[in-house]
C-alpha cells in the first residue's frame, strides 16, 4: 500500500496537526501582541496626560485657578466663560478635540478630581486619572480617598497651585527687576517716573508681545504707586500676585520699589559736572539774577533750558563767594545742605 498522500489535499491527520501548530503559536503570541498594545496605549495616555497638565498650567496662568470640577477638562479646549480664557490650551492629534480632554487611549473616561482627598495628604490640589489598561479605578475614584502609593495600572497627574504659583512668582520678581531698571533709566532722563508703564516703550524696555512685558505671569497688568517724601519720589510696581487681587503692595501682592534718588544723582552730576566747567571757563561773569531763566547766569554762559533743573526737578543755585553751581538734592531745600551737591555747598 501506498504512503504517498493523495494529490487532491491533506491528510485529516495533517489538518489536525496544522491547525494544532497555529492555535500553540497563536497562543503563544496573543499575549505578547496584547501586553504590546496595553503599553502603547498606556504610553500615548501618558503623553496625553502630561499635554494635559501643560494646559491647566497655562490655564491657570490666565485664570488664576484651574478648571472646576464642573468645567472639567474641556474647559481647556472651549471657553466656559472664564475672565482672561486664552486658550484654547491643548492641540492634540485627534479629529474632536474634546475626545482627548475627555477619555484616555484606553478609551475610558479620565477622572477629573479638585482638591481630591489623598493618602499621602496634602499633596495635591487637582488630580486627573486613568483606569489604565484593567479599565478600573483601584487607586480611588470622585469624591473619595485616593491612595497614591497604591501598587495598581493606574495612570495619575497631580498638581499643585503653590508649586505653580512659586514659578510664577520667581517670573514675576525677575520681571521686576528689569522694570525698575527700566523707570530708573527713565527717571533719569525724565526727572520724573513713567505715569503709565507703556511710557518705557521703546527706549527703555522691550513691551514684548502684545505688552506681555507690562503684564505679570497671572496676565495681569503690572500696577504702578507713586510716593512722596521729604523731595525724594518712590515708585512702587506690583503685581496683584495669586489671588489677583490688589491689595497696594500688601498682602500677597509681589513689588519692587524705586528710589529717585540714584537717578536723580546720576543725572545730577552730570549736569552739574558741565555747568561748572562752563562757569570755570568765564570767571569775569558777574553772578547776578540767580541760575535759572532766561536772564539768570545759565542763559548767559550758554547753557541750555534743560540745565535749570536738577534731577530731582529743582533748580540749581550758585554760591556767589565760592562760584560754585549745586544742587538742592533730593529733599529739595538748599538750606539742608547735608545732601546737597556738593555736600556742604548751599545759598
Amino acid at each position: 500500500m501506498s504512503m504517498l498522500r493523495d494529490a487532491k489535499g491533506f491528510t485529516l491527520m495533517e489538518v489536525i496537526v496544522a491547525v494544532a501548530i497555529v492555535a500553540l503559536v497563536a497562543g503563544a503570541i496573543a499575549p505578547v501582541v496584547y501586553k504590546q498594545i496595553n503599553s502603547a496605549r498606556a504610553k500615548a495616555t501618558v503623553e496625553e496626560l502630561a499635554l494635559l497638565e501643560a494646559g491647566l498650567i497655562a490655564f491657570y496662568e490666565d485664570a488664576g485657578r484651574f478648571p472646576t470640577e464642573g468645567e472639567g477638562l474641556a474647559a481647556l479646549v472651549t471657553d466656559p466663560g472664564v475672565d482672561n480664557w486664552l486658550g484654547p490650551y491643548v492641540s492634540v492629534s485627534r479629529t474632536n478635540p474634546l475626545d482627548a480632554v475627555r477619555a484616555d487611549a484606553f478609551g475610558q473616561d479620565y477622572i477629573y478630581d479638585v482638591s481630591p482627598e489623598t493618602t499621602p495628604a496634602g499633596v495635591a490640589d487637582l488630580l486627573i486619572s486613568s483606569p489604565g489598561a484593567n479599565l478600573s479605578s483601584d487607586a480611588g475614584r470622585l469624591n473619595h480617598n485616593w491612595d497614591l502609593d497604591a501598587d495598581t495600572d493606574d495612570i495619575f497627574v497631580i498638581m499643585s497651585s503653590a508649586a505653580i504659583d512659586r514659578d510664577m512668582e520667581r517670573e514675576v520678581r525677575d520681571e521686576l527687576g528689569l522694570i525698575s531698571s527700566a523707570c530708573s533709566r527713565y527717571y533719569e532722563d525724565n526727572a520724573a517716573f513713567p505715569q503709565d508703564l507703556t511710557d518705557l516703550e521703546g527706549i527703555y524696555m522691550d513691551a514684548g508681545f502684545e505688552g506681555a512685558a507690562f503684564r505679570d505671569a497671572w496676565s495681569r497688568k503690572y500696577l504702578v504707586l507713586e510716593y512722596g517724601g521729604g523731595g525724594a519720589l518712590t515708585l512702587r510696581v506690583y503685581s496683584s500676585g495669586p489671588d489677583l487681587q490688589d491689595d497696594s503692595g500688601g498682602d500677597d501682592d509681589l513689588s519692587i520699589l524705586i528710589s529717585s534718588v540714584p537717578p536723580g544723582r546720576r543725572s545730577t552730576l552730570n549736569e552739574l559736572e558741565i555747568a561748572q566747567a562752563a562757569l570755570n571757563n568765564d570767571p569775569e561773569l558777574p553772578l547776578l539774577g540767580g541760575w535759572p531763566g532766561p536772564s539768570g547766569i545759565r542763559s548767559s554762559l550758554g547753557l541750555a533750558g534743560v540745565f535749570d533743573l536738577d534731577g530731582w526737578g529743582n533748580s540749581y543755585g550758585v554760591n556767589v563767594s565760592s562760584r560754585v553751581v549745586f544742587s538742592c538734592g533730593p529733599d529739595g531745600d538748599a538750606g539742608s545742605t547735608s545732601d546737597n551737591i556738593p555736600v556742604g555747598v548751599g545759598p
